[in-house]
C-alpha cells in the first residue's frame, strides 16, 4: 500500500451516515458551514442547528472523522432519484435549466434512476482546527504547495479526498453511473490538481455563491485518476474495491 494510503488511513475515517445520531451530525456539520461559516443559509429557519432540506428524503450521507480529536470534520450528500418520482429534477437541473439547456449537453441521455447529484460538499473551519496533528505526508506535491502557500494544506486535501471516497462508496451502493454537481470555480482548481475532472456544462451561476454547473461519467472520472494520480485512485475506490476500474477504462489508461 502506498504511503498516502497508509497515511490517510492514520488519521482519518470515511462514515456512513446510516444512523439517526450520524445523520444529525452530518446536519449540524451542514449547519456550521453554510448558515454559520458562509451564511448561505438563513440560520434563524433552523433552531435545531441542523440544516436540512426537501430531498435529505432521498439522499444518503457520507463523514469524514478526524481520528486525533475524534471529530467529524466534514459531510457530503449524494441526491439519489427520488423513488416516487424519478423523473423529478435533482438541485441542479432546477436551479441551473436554463444554462444546461444552453450548453447543448443532452441529460435525457442518461437513464435517471443512474444519475445522482453531490451536494452539501462542506468542511468546517472551525471543526477542522481541532484535528490538530496533522498528516506528515502532503497530498500536494512540493511545487504546488510553495506556490499556493494555503494554510492547511495538509488537512485539507486529506479531508477532499476523504468526502470523494465517500462519495464514490454511496455511488456504488446505490447503483449510480454519473454525477451532476455545482462548484465553487475554485474547488475545481483544486480537484485537478488529483487528477478530479468534471465536464463543465452552461454558465457559471449564482447559487450559493459562484457555482458552476458539472457532469461526469463515474467511470471516466476514476480512469482519469487512476491515469494521472493512482495515488489519489487508491484511495478513493480502496483499491478498486469499492469501485473496481472497469475492463474498457483500464484499456485506455495503459494503451
Amino acid at each position: 500500500m502506498s504511503d498516502l494510503y497508509n497515511t490517510f488511513h492514520s488519521h482519518f475515517d470515511v462514515v456512513s451516515a446510516d444512523t439517526i445520531g450520524l445523520m444529525e451530525t452530518a446536519f449540524r456539520i451542514r449547519y456550521q458551514v453554510y448558515c454559520v461559516e458562509k451564511a448561505f443559509e438563513d440560520a434563524a429557519t433552523f433552531p435545531d442547528q441542523m440544516e436540512t432540506d426537501e430531498y435529505d428524503m432521498h439522499s444518503a450521507h457520507s463523514l469524514v472523522r478526524c481520528k486525533t480529536s475524534g471529530q467529524y470534520t466534514g459531510m457530503v450528500r449524494l441526491v439519489l432519484p427520488n423513488p416516487v418520482d424519478t423523473g423529478k429534477s435533482l438541485p441542479m437541473e432546477k436551479h441551473c435549466q436554463s444554462g444546461i439547456k444552453a450548453s447543448g449537453v443532452d441529460l435525457s441521455s442518461i437513464p435517471r434512476d443512474s444519475i445522482a447529484e453531490i451536494s452539501r460538499f462542506s468542511i468546517s473551519k472551525e471543526l477542522k482546527r481541532q484535528c490538530s496533528r496533522k498528516p506528515v505526508i502532503s497530498v500536494v506535491d512540493a511545487e504546488k504547495e510553495r506556490e499556493d502557500k494555503v494554510a492547511d494544506t495538509q488537512m485539507m486535501p486529506h479531508i477532499t479526498l476523504g468526502l470523494f471516497a465517500g462519495i464514490v462508496r454511496m455511488s456504488a451502493q446505490n447503483n449510480i453511473t454519473h454525477w451532476l454537481s455545482v462548484m465553487e470555480p475554485m474547488l475545481f482548481r483544486f480537484l485537478s490538481r488529483y487528477g478530479i475532472y468534471f465536464q463543465k456544462i452552461g454558465p457559471i451561476v449564482d447559487y450559493h455563491g459562484r457555482r458552476q454547473p458539472a457532469v461526469a461519467s463515474i467511470d471516466s472520472v476514476l480512469s482519469g485518476i487512476y491515469a494521472h494520480r493512482k495515488d489519489v485512485w487508491e484511495i478513493i475506490t480502496d483499491y478498486g474495491n469499492v469501485w473496481p476500474l472497469s475492463k474498457n477504462a483500464r484499456h485506455l489508461v495503459l494503451s
